[in-house]
């Protein structure tokens, strides 16, 4: 269903600074207010500073979570931390905070960091975090960095319907002549990943693992990592007309699958059965504390397997489109 962070899985870093407010995976750098933020986790203040000739602290999507960058103290062609110079060049350690709110409510993440640099790998999907970087100095002395950067990441986890249990058992789903449903979807959920990843998302999915995870395994990474959305992508039997049924139980879920189906109709010539709520799947059911979720019903295996065997790139793009358009991201 949708992202945990599994080797080679995610997409490459990128480290690019956007204005506050544009597209939503990239890094921004403000200044401080003249006091700071507060520390929840430190009783110290932001120091004023004037505004850096170039930002210190950066903010990048990388793997499954944020890179919070600094230079080093002193270092020529940026604008020092605020504090004196000379003492600055002398940094032994680093602190960083985050909070959800750019003027209050920061914690400490982690101190003692002897590098440059810091993965945040707990930070909300779809929220924005902003960072702060205090430098300790030889002499025991801390100083803020006068800025405040911040970023967003996006998680979504990819289903692919049916496919190998928890105990290793192959259910092929519905079945058509030598179609099986849970071998039918893997092109789509690869296209579909493959698109989200060049927006800048963060997937997990199992489809290039053979559709070899269920729902009981996405339940324990929904349990561990925080997502987004999940998309659990199946299709109908041969005894089902044709076109496609985006299945939802609540108002989020419909908003997806909304978002979704009017993403699929965009790319994809194929009929529209429209929206239906169901009460009954655990996929809806079981997943709605920790994130929304949309079992997409992506044709008749039998009366669409044509359009389900050689649109999959369409497809897969149509989906992207789909989760973009419902996490406010510029496609």
């Amino acid at each position: 269903m949708i992202a945990a962070a599994v080797a080679g899985v995610f997409a490459a870093p990128e480290a690019v600074y956007a204005e506050a407010g544009a597209q939503g995976m990239v890094a921004e750098a403000a200044e401080a207010d003249a006091q700071g933020a507060a520390s929840e986790a430190d009783a110290g203040e932001v120091p004023g500073g004037e505004e850096p000739r170039v930002p210190r602290i950066s903010v990048a999507v990388e793997g499954d979570g944020l890179t919070v960058s600094w230079a080093a103290p002193g270092a020529a062609g940026v604008a020092g931390a605020t504090g004196d110079a000379g003492a600055a060049k002398d940094a032994s350690s680093y602190q960083v905070y985050r909070s959800y709110k750019s003027d209050s409510g920061f914690k400490l993440l982690q101190k003692g960091i002897k590098g440059l640099s810091y993965r945040d790998r707990e930070v909300a999907s779809g929220k924005r975090a902003y960072y702060k970087v205090r430098a300790v100095m030889s002499d025991g002395t801390a100083v803020y960095y006068p800025e405040i950067a911040s970023g967003i990441i996006y998680r979504v986890y990819i289903e692919t319907g049916h496919g190998r249990d928890i105990k290793g058992v192959w259910d092929p789903g519905c079945i058509w002549k030598k179609y099986q449903e849970a071998r039918l979807m893997i092109p789509i959920c690869k296209a579909t990943a493959k698109y989200l990843r060049q927006k800048g998302v963060y997937v997990y999915t199992d489809a290039f693992d053979g559709n070899n995870r269920n729902l009981k395994w996405t339940l324990k990474q929904l349990k561990k990592k925080d997502y987004s959305v999940l998309l659990n992508v199946h299709c109908d039997s041969r005894n089902a007309p044709k076109g496609t049924m985006p299945l939802y139980r609540y108002s989020k879920q419909k908003k997806l699958a909304r978002c979704l189906n009017k993403g699929v109709h965009q790319y994809v010539k194929i009929k529209d059965r429209g929206l239906k709520k169901r009460k009954d799947l655990d996929t809806l059911n079981k997943t709605k504390k920790y994130c929304t979720a949309c079992l997409f019903e992506a044709g008749s295996i039998k009366r669409d397997n044509k359009i389900l065997r050689k649109k999959y790139d369409a497809y897969g793009k149509g989906l992207a489109k789909g989760v973009c358009d419902y996490l406010g991201i510029d496609w």
